[in-house]
């Protein structure tokens, strides 16, 4: 009953689409064809465009690319046979069809490129198609111009027949072309395309970073190597990048603003986890040979092992700036993270607000950049500036010491006592009388947690007047991590966005204060680097410090104390116990920009997401000589309160649309540069 009810249904919609009252046999083929395959819809199965050859070459494929399965239904073969659909193309199976016109449609367009050789030509070379006649090649060619007018299915006609081919035919296809390969990739928006010939440039052993800039610019792919291209284009992105700064001069600064302001304008800090995540990545590419993926994998690690070598002399112009005759400066300098709480917080808090510090236990700058922020943007408006937080820069020491918003010289009591307990610390900085600090006061370790969560309460007023919230987002997990810093980003973000977020926004109202910081951040060790230490007592040593005066291993710092005096490892150097083979893969407490560099972040509440994107600066009219390179600088303003993309697409006159995306923070302007000839 339901396939006779589908079948009056359909003979209703046929007549309403053609007219006719009464149907012969194939018109009833044609209907029970749409009732078994509903994919296929009747409008196209019953409006046959013209009898032209390309007319029905056109209509024979946006059947196909309705179809799921490769072999077309047999009643379909049937009905498309009785029509005059060209020979040529019926006896084609339809894999073979689909990479014959992909070949056409590639040839076509590099063809445009590069008139040494026709497209006709291109495609009778490539041995793994069959032949057609040049008769047949025409009728194809006029098909695929009508297909295109039809963008889902041309998206759809792209992305089937890529995934019918594999590189090395790919490949095949690319070497017809006089272009060379970086021509080639830089005017291609089919993925496929694109891949062969990065691939192939970087089998003539092309290095990464000298890739042309233009071949990984942002452009919406075409095709079913989509993802392999954006892939590849990123680990070009950061292969330039980093190359860009290791063939500069390295900077020497006198100065720490000035130092983490390059620091953070550059990107600096986030390199290392580009590299990872580029590595990554590229090892998943399993469409790749094997031989190729090594060889792309082992220039990241080059440049990683490069770049490590740069971080290493920074680092040791940040060791320069802040111990020997500069350690007392250091330790009041307005952007040591003891200044922080001052800063942030305003003088007067209202009897209707509350206080609530975030403090992101181990997190690094890069982290917080490339994974944190980004969520939290969704929920505040965002207000941030880096500090340099305390050495040794360990939990013990540094989380302490931002607390208190003082160094342990300073952490006394009111009968000058020392003291490290960070609750009295806490008080003290945000002048709670003793006698009121369990009511203003709450201090929370280990806040990602049930534990946590349930300890800081589950009704409207379980939050206090200042509330200390403590999120291991990084360091209890990093000393013993076996893996590398882009799946502990990928599981940072993992413990954000399912154990953090959805507690703290249901805590945290409109009129409260919130900020944010981070106690250090953490390197990564390598066992080249280690360094043995035998005149010290096996207990004083760890990793990146060693308790003890002692010269001769690293910096000294002291707060005027024994108990407050250190030495402490400079860049990625480590110390280690003479007859220990023990190593963490991650761990900190030395002098290092990924250790010590931490954000301070004023979050305001955002209670309407607002997205409005503006281009400013655009030039009204612009002059040239033919032929000369002329340079457009205009700006993207994000005047909105959301993290928002932009894509913006230009041409010149005939020439090839060239895109240009990107995305920025609320409140944020970014620069785009639009470069062509005249």
């Amino acid at each position: 009953m339901s396939q006779l009810g589908a079948l009056a249904s359909a003979a209703q919609l046929f007549h309403q689409l053609t007219g006719k009252a009464v149907l012969n046999s194939h018109d009833l083929k044609l209907l029970l064809l749409q009732i078994r395959q509903p994919e296929l819809r009747l409008e196209l199965l019953c409006t046959v465009p013209s009898q032209s050859p390309a007319g029905l070459l056109t209509w024979y494929l946006q059947i196909i690319l309705t179809t799921p399965s490769s072999a077309p239904n047999p009643t379909l073969v049937e009905l498309i046979t009785a029509l005059p659909v060209p020979d040529d193309f019926l006896e084609l199976s339809v894999p073979d069809l689909l990479r014959f016109a992909y070949a056409q449609h590639a040839a076509i367009t590099l063809s445009s490129f590069a008139n040494a050789i026709s497209a006709h030509q291109v495609v009778d070379r490539l041995l793994w198609l069959p032949r057609l006649s040049s008769d047949s090649l025409e009728i194809l060619q006029s098909a695929l111009t009508l297909l295109q007018q039809d963008k889902p299915n041309w998206s759809t006609f792209l992305t089937k027949a890529e995934a019918q081919l594999t590189l090395e035919q790919l490949s095949s296809l690319v070497r017809q072309f006089t272009l060379t390969k970086q021509e080639i990739a830089s005017r291609t928006d089919l993925s496929g395309i694109w891949v062969a010939a990065v691939c192939i440039a970087v089998e003539e052993n092309l290095p990464l970073e000298a890739f042309d800039p233009a071949i990984s610019t942002t452009r919406p792919f075409q095709g079913d190597y989509g993802s392999v291209a954006q892939t590849l284009q990123k680990a070009l992105v950061v292969s330039r990048k980093v190359d860009s700064h290791l063939s500069q001069q390295r900077p020497t600064f006198n100065d720490i603003s000035t130092l983490l302001d390059w620091y953070r304008n550059q990107s600096i800090h986030t390199q290392e986890l580009e590299i990872s995540r580029a590595i990554r990545s590229v090892l998943k590419l399993k469409q790749l040979p094997g031989r190729l993926l090594e060889n792309i994998i082992e220039q990241l690690q080059n440049l990683r092992s490069h770049w490590r070598d740069f971080v290493n002399l920074l680092d040791q112009n940040l060791a320069d700036l802040i111990t020997s005759s500069r350690w007392s400066a250091f330790c009041h300098h307005p952007r040591h993270s003891t200044r922080f709480l001052s800063d942030a917080l305003p003088a007067q808090i209202s009897k209707e607000s509350r206080v609530w510090f975030l403090i992101f236990d181990g997190m690094r700058l890069d982290s917080w950049d490339l994974v944190v922020r980004p969520i939290l943007e969704v929920y505040f408006q965002i207000q941030e500036k880096l500090y340099l937080t305390s050495l040794p820069s360990i939990t013990d020491i540094a989380r302490v010491a931002l607390i208190a918003g003082a160094t342990p010289d300073q952490w006394k009591n009111s009968a000058g006592i020392t003291i490290k307990n960070h609750n009295f610390l806490a008080a003290k900085k945000f002048n709670i009388p003793q006698e009121r600090r369990e009511q203003d006061l709450q201090i929370v370790v280990r806040s990602e947690t049930i534990e946590g969560q349930l300890k800081l309460g589950i009704s409207e007023n379980s939050a206090k007047k200042f509330n200390i919230i403590i999120y291991n987002v990084s360091d209890d997990w990093i000393h013993n991590w076996r893996d590398d810093l882009a799946s502990l980003n990928d599981f940072i973000q993992k413990t954000l966005v399912e154990s953090i977020m959805p507690d703290l926004t249901s805590r945290i109202g409109p009129q409260d204060i919130v900020i944010l910081s981070s106690d250090h951040g953490f390197v990564e060790l390598y066992r080249e680097d280690q360094l043995k230490v035998t005149q010290i007592d096996e207990h004083d040593v760890r990793y990146r410090y060693l308790k003890s005066s002692l010269p001769g291993y690293g910096k000294r710092v002291s707060y005027g104390s024994p108990e407050y005096t250190y030495q402490v490892a400079v860049g990625r150097q480590w110390f280690n116990r003479p007859n220990s083979k023990k190593m963490e893969r991650f761990t900190h407490g030395g002098i290092s920009l990924d250790e010590m560099v931490v954000p301070g972040v004023i979050l305001k509440p955002i209670t309407k997401q607002v997205r409005q994107l503006k281009f400013l600066d655009l030039p009204s009219q612009m002059q040239g000589i033919e032929d000369e390179e002329l340079k457009i600088v205009l700006s993207v303003l994000n005047s909105g309160t959301q993290r928002s993309s932009f894509s913006l697409k230009w041409r010149v006159d005939d020439r090839q649309t060239q895109t240009i995306q990107g995305n920025l923070a609320g409140r944020d302007l970014a620069p785009v540069s639009l470069t062509f000839l005249a």
